[in-house]
């Protein structure tokens, strides 16, 4: 859209060669965690037509996200099932927004700027870290930087205005959509819409109207699946929104100097280790370089930057203004827990305003050589420092365990293990949970192992167990008991996976078939199937222990349920009840078998077992209950019970 000289496109590739060097670096070198695992699933059932998607993971604040992130995920994931292509598909992307940056930068301030700017981008560290990995936050800020893009070249530019016509058409319909769905990934970003809408104020006399209103209407359709699937969400949940406001309020409101504090971090690529090592900061801190706070003399640069551009570009000075420290200062009155990722599309504004206020100091030495390279020096030193302390926060992660909420086992430390599990046709995975939404092990390996294994489950560490009718293999993850489900998986010859240093540890036992009950004895009875497909096949008494035994039907995601057994007397008198949450349905596999146990004092007269399954209500249907119907041999309900006498 523009003319570029040799020197422009040799600067271009410069930065996109840094960039790319330094985000693809130990690409494997990863987290892949829950939240990571619950976008893959959402993709990988988007792409094989199991559901499309009207929202996407919930947010911290208990209200869903929009599902923009799980759309543009759909496109490596529909190329490619193993979630190591994703993530170099998403360090692809925010390398182009590197280039993206130098392009804004070069149309606005020249050649040099836009150098600086994209050269301060390209190394800072914490705008690499937040390029590496399957997560919401690291999406949209290419998309957000391509939006404003289109928007200066179709509502800014006024040179050769009538010849560009066309350019700029395609400029303005695009701009919008692209905004909005770039805004739409994670709530953060909506912190930038006054920036967004100054852009289009000052580019006002620029708009070509059918243009606009098609953008217009397009923003609107790209906003609508969100729409749709946040008003299911409020009609299921009225409170949700109210709830969540009331959570973030209870403290009452304050002043915090965090999201300025994290701003100083992100302009500076310092403080690293608050965030990948947070409970080991001063082990990783030792590591970096000795003068690593150098790099917090870049404030400077940035401080100057944004008084130049203020005073070279009036307009353009406001919207960098906004774009870098809005979202910041929304957030110092903590009306919700302020995080630094939330502030990841303020990175590149703050890159351009450093590169700015370098160019500014650059230029005021001109004449005086001495100055001009001290600064120079004091550039290239600061930039040295953001690379090497890059590396060895990389590679700290990469060797040493690092407790949790730091940075998780790697994929380079899972894969292992998916390459043994991949030989097997069943797995079961066993943890602290099963939930999908709340469980990160329940997540992982269903994606890790996503078109390699027939059926992966996860069983938690007490009260179910689960026997495929042929060979399978059994983790146990770290987060399981020291003897998970009774120990009736463990075998003589157990594999060991170690994940990193003084790490945690995965453990593999292989059955070729089921491994003999330990507990109480069951007793057959005709199988009583539910409308869900779900059949009893048994039950046991013992010790003041009830044991039902079932037989499963395929998978069927969202589908969770409760039970419960109740002991009667004759006269039909309740003696004792024991209620737990079934296994999810998303774990459930044709044919498996699956015992459940819990505590149901037994005493002598009681006559009745009854055993029912049942939904809970949710929102507005909260403490409802929903029953699964017993169904006769011709398919027809005859109760919401299956009765034993005893």
């Amino acid at each position: 859209m523009t003319a570029f000289t040799r020197r422009d496109l040799l600067a271009l590739l410069l930065v996109l060669t840094v960039a790319a060097l330094l985000r693809f670096q130990q690409s494997d070198v990863v987290e892949y965690f829950h939240d990571d695992a619950m976008l893959s699933t959402l993709a990988l059932e988007l792409v094989s037509g199991g559901r499309f998607p009207f929202t996407g993971i919930l947010s911290s604040t208990g209200i869903p996200n929009a599902p923009a992130s799980v759309y543009l995920l759909a496109i490596p994931f529909s190329l490619n099932a193993d979630p190591q292509f994703a993530i170099h598909f998403i360090m692809l992307l925010n390398t182009s927004g590197v280039g993206l940056l130098w392009l804004l930068a070069r149309w606005q301030f020249g050649a040099r700027i836009a150098l600086l700017a994209a050269m301060t981008y390209a190394l800072n560290p914490w705008a690499i870290l937040f390029s590496r990995k399957i997560w919401a936050q690291e999406l949209h800020t290419p998309l957000i930087l391509l939006g404003i893009l289109l928007a200066v070249y179709g509502f800014w530019k006024e040179r050769d205005r009538q010849r560009n016509r066309t350019a700029r058409v395609i400029a303005q319909c695009l701009s919008l959509p692209i905004l909005s769905f770039g805004v739409q990934i994670h709530f953060a970003a909506l912190a930038l819409l006054p920036a967004m809408a100054l852009m289009i104020l000052r580019g006002r006399r620029q708009i070509i109207r059918p243009a606009f209103a098609l953008s217009a209407v397009l923003a609107l359709l790209v906003v609508l699946p969100y729409a749709a699937g946040l008003s299911q969400t409020l009609e299921a949940d009225p409170d949700r929104i109210s709830d969540a406001a009331r959570r973030a309020s209870d403290d009452g409101l304050g002043l915090s100097a965090k999201p300025l504090q994290d701003v100083v971090f992100l302009a500076s690529g310092y403080g690293m280790e608050t965030w990948l090592a947070p409970d080991q900061q001063d082990s990783l801190a030792e590591l970096m370089p000795a003068l690593r706070p150098l790099s917090l003399m870049l404030l400077i640069p940035l401080f100057l930057g944004a008084i130049a551009c203020y005073k070279r570009k009036k307009w353009w000075g406001v919207v960098l203004l906004l774009w870098a420290f809005l979202p910041a200062l929304l957030l110092v009155i903590n009306w919700t827990p302020s995080y630094i990722h939330y502030f990841i599309p303020t990175i590149p504004a703050l890159a351009m305003l450093t590169g700015l206020g370098i160019d500014f100091t650059l230029t005021r030495s001109e004449g005086r050589r001495f100055a001009a390279a001290a600064i120079a020096l004091f550039v290239f030193v600061a930039w040295m420092l953001q690379t090497i302390s890059w590396q060895v926060a990389l590679s700290y992660v990469a060797e040493q365990h690092v407790a949790y909420p730091g940075f998780t086992a790697p994929l380079r430390s899972l894969n292992p293990l998916r390459d043994r599990l991949r030989h097997e046709q069943d797995v079961v995975v066993i943890s602290a949970g099963m939930s999908w939404n709340l469980h990160h092990e329940a997540a992982v390996w269903d994606t890790l192992l996503w078109r390699d294994v027939a059926c992966v489950r996860a069983l938690r560490d007490d009260g179910y167990a689960v026997f495929p009718d042929h060979a399978f293999a059994v983790v146990i993850a770290p987060d399981a008991r020291a003897d998970p489900v009774r120990n009736l998986y463990r075998s003589a010859t157990p594999e060991l996976f170690p994940m990193r240093e003084g790490g945690a540890v995965y453990v593999v036992h292989r059955w070729e078939s089921a491994p003999p009950w330990n507990g109480i004895a069951a007793s057959s009875i005709p199988a009583a199937r539910f409308d869900n497909g779900v059949q009893l096949t048994g039950y046991g008494l013992a010790d003041d222990q009830v044991l039902l035994s079932w037989r499963l039907p395929e998978r069927q995601v969202g589908r969770d349920y409760q039970f419960s057994a109740q002991l009667f007397d004759k006269d039909g008198g309740r003696l004792s009840q024991f209620d737990a949450t079934f296994w999810h349905g998303r774990h459930w596999c044709a044919g498996d078998r699956l015992y459940t146990w819990g505590t149901l004092p037994a005493p002598a007269e009681a006559d009745l077992l009854k055993v029912a399954m049942y939904r809970l209500g949710e929102g507005k249907k909260r403490g409802q209950f929903f029953n699964a119907e017993v169904l006769d041999e011709m398919g027809n309900a005859k109760g919401q019970s299956v009765d034993i006498r005893l």
